[in-house]
Parts: C-alpha cells; structure tokens; sequence
C-alpha cells in the first residue's frame, strides 16, 4: 500500500470544459505527492484520455437525469471501497454530495467554485443559496477561482472567512508560446482564413452561459462595417447549442465566414492563427480560455462578468464590454481589426501579465499546499513534477 495519501475529485462530468482542465492538470502535476482519482456522476468524455497516470482510478456512477437515489448509495460504495483521505468536489451539481461524503468515513472535505451557470449567472437562487448554507458545516474549504466568487462566499452565502481560499486558475504559457508569420498561410484552417484576412477566435463549451449567439450577432454586425469585410470568426468548442449556433449561422448567411470547429486538441495551434480573441459569456470565474489566448499574444475583447477583469486590463491587454451587448463587441472587435499594431501592443502586454500571474505551477502549488494543510503534512512538500505537457488537450 502506497503511502502516498488519496485524493478522490467528484465532478458532475469529466467532459471538455477550463474546470475539468484544472482537475486533470492537478492530477498530472502531483502524481508523485497524492495518489488520485476521479469520480464523475455521468461519465467520462476526451478529457479522460488526457490523464497521464493511467493507474488512476476513473469511476462513473451513471446518475439518471434528476434525483437519482441510488447514485447516492453508488457514491457511498465507491468511497468505502477507495478509502480517500480527502474528497474534492466541484460546483453546485456535486454540493449536495456532502453528507454522503462524511458518511462514507472521509475526515477531509474541500469543495471548489468555479463560477455558475446560465440559469442563476449572479448566485441569486435561493435554493442554492440555502444548500450551500446547510452544507457548510460539512467542508473544510472551499475554494475559489476567482475574487468575486470568493466575496460571493462569504458575503452572499455567508460561508465563514476562514474557510474560503482563493486560488486563481493558471496556465502552462509556454505552452501557448507558438509562433506564427503574419503573413504566411494558416495550415489549421487551410482556404477558411488565407493570408490577408483578420481572424477572430473563440474557445468555449457551447452553452447558453458562454453566449456564442450574441458573438455571432457581433460579428455580423463587424462584417456589415465599412471596412471590415475580410474577417473571420472560429469557434472551438463543443455542447448543447450547436445545432442553434448552426442554424444562427445560417440565418445570418455567415456560412462562408463563421466556421465551428468542435472540439480540437490543438488549441495552441489555433491560437496562433488568429489575430484577436473573444470571450461573450453572461457569467465566468477565471476562464482559462482567456488566459491561452493572452498566453498566444492576443489581444482580447471580452465581458466584464466575474473576474475577467483581473485578467484583462482594459485598454492595457485587450478591451472590455458588457455583457449582452453586440453593438459594443463589434466596436471592440472593430478597433483591432483595423489596427494591427494595437494587436501586437496588447497581445504582448498580455503574454506578460499571465506568466507573471497566473501561471500553472502557481496555481499547482496553492493547491498541494492546501491538500497537506488538512492532511497534516506540510513539512513533507516534495518539488513539484514538471509543467510540460500539461495542457495539450481538447477544448471545452
């Protein structure tokens, strides 16, 4: 038996998204200081191919839509049976997981947030606000990815002080650090975008929460400008609204000039393609997405919703815009699209800012440091293994 303490992550579902990015990127960083494992309540999708350890274990209780009481009893087994000295589980679909957790024997429990979702964008939703209340006494520390969730913790939910640590999302930069000639051809995207145009990208699951729908009008209406004909906009990523986005795309005859990409296991690649990054979203964390496309020297138009600007410096690294309004993304995007040399002024500001910081092993070491803080063995940190290779993976 190893003496390496066990950690089990307990997620609604290891699909493409920057949350589950982050578990796969702990479990890879610090495979030689924990032993880990993985329970996800629907399954599995490509991001668990992407675990390098493959002894760890992958479990799905296959929950059914709704409240499923059996997958509280499968929940319950599977924790008996791994016996995990610490259980973390992940947004608002695994909270109520608590008291299975502790009744299953595990002493440790820490939950994170990393933002919400469509359906309650500002932490509004009173059930929710309730549970996680009731749960509180349960858990030993939340964690936030981002300040405003932080002070949504403990001001709106009342969680106690003392028991939410922020640990900001991070990023292996040089990761993203491929260099592309302006002027030569994009081999990702062959005749989509040839020398010449202005190509805009955008990395996200498809969801309603990510707004993909007012992009698009965006982007319409910054090809409908004098002057702008030559864009193009990629949208990598995969979910429930692509049948909508399609058709969308359709409607707005922008077949030719919009292109979804799905899923993509060469992010970076895209990435440096394209002259300038988006983000549309009604409500966020700290998405990585957002620090890739500054990591790969783009300037970035995105909403000002959660944290988004503690990473993007308004007129420094990119521009920021509220959230729902299409008029002003394209006004945004429009400045950039005419103006080469703001491109590279801010995508070079905002290289720099993410490896100062938000970079991975940061991030990686604020967890493992709050991991043998409520295992008690702080005076046994062992360097971390190397970042490299740690965030090659298929988009959200």
């Amino acid at each position: 038996m190893s003496d390496k303490p066990l950690i089990v992550h307990v997620l609604y579902r290891l699909d493409t998204g920057g949350m589950e990015r982050i578990v796969v990127s702990l479990i890879n960083a610090t495979g030689d200081r924990y032993r880990h494992a993985v329970i996800a309540l629907t399954g599995f999708g490509v991001l668990r191919g992407e675990i390098d350890n493959t002894a760890t274990a992958c479990l799905s209780l296959e929950k059914k839509p709704g409240k499923d009481w059996p997958c509280y009893w499968r929940l319950w087994r599977a924790l008996r049976e791994l016996k995990p000295d610490l259980v973390q589980t992940y947004n608002i679909g695994t909270l109520d997981l608590a008291p299975v957790v502790k009744l299953a024997g595990v002493r440790r429990l820490v939950h994170a947030e990393h933002g919400r979702d469509a359906t309650d964008p500002k932490g509004e939703n009173p059930k929710y606000l309730r549970l996680r209340r009731w749960m509180a006494p349960l858990i030993d520390r939340y964690v936030a990815v981002a300040p405003d969730l932080q002070r949504w913790l403990t001001d709106r939910a009342r969680i106690r002080r003392s028991k939410v640590v922020y640990i900001a999302n991070g990023i292996d930069v040089a990761a993203f650090n491929v260099t592309r000639v302006a002027s030569a051809p994009r081999p990702q995207l062959g005749d989509f975008a040839p020398p010449g145009t202005v190509l805009v990208g955008h990395v996200a699951r498809l969801d309603k929460v990510k707004d993909q729908a007012g992009l698009i009008s965006a982007f319409k209406l910054l090809r409908e400008a004098t002057g702008h004909p030559d864009c193009r906009l990629i949208i990598a990523g995969e979910g429930p609204q692509r049948k909508e986005l399609e058709r969308q795309i359709a409607e707005l005859d922008l077949v030719d000039t919009v292109r979804p990409l799905g899923n993509r296991g060469d992010v970076a690649e895209l990435l440096a393609e394209c002259d300038v990054f988006a983000l549309s979203s009604i409500a966020e964390g700290m998405p990585l997405t957002v620090l890739e496309a500054m990591a790969a020297r783009l300037p970035v138009v995105a909403t000002d919703v959660g944290s988004v600007a503690l990473v993007v410096e308004d007129g420094v690294t990119g521009t920021l815009v509220p959230a729902g309004n299409p008029h002003a993304m394209a006004a945004a995007l429009s400045a950039y699209v005419a103006d080469e040399s703001l491109r590279r002024q801010h995508g070079d500001a905002g290289c720099a800012r993410v490896a100062a910081q938000f970079s991975l092993s940061a991030m990686v070491t604020a967890y493992a440091t709050l991991y043998d803080e409520l295992l008690g063995r702080g005076a046994r940190i062992a360097p971390l293994r190397t970042m490299s290779g740690l965030t090659k993976r298929k988009e959200n």
